[in-house]
């Protein structure tokens, strides 16, 4: 629930105040947990872009 606030206060739809309370509320377990998502998001992007491109 936390990861869709904060990306939402990222794009605007809340308000500034709404994001302060979430990064106050943030753990390092969190940040390492948003960190591995990110990461494996943009390796499996890069991957099935490669995927499509090379492999003809």
């Amino acid at each position: 629930m936390w990861f869709s606030r904060i990306i939402s206060s990222f794009f605007g739809i809340r308000k500034k105040t709404d994001l302060d309370k979430d990064l106050n509320n943030i753990t390092l377990k969190k940040i390492i947990i948003l960190f591995i998502i990110l990461n494996l998001l943009f390796i499996s992007i890069v991957l099935l872009i490669t995927e499509l491109f090379i492999s003809n």
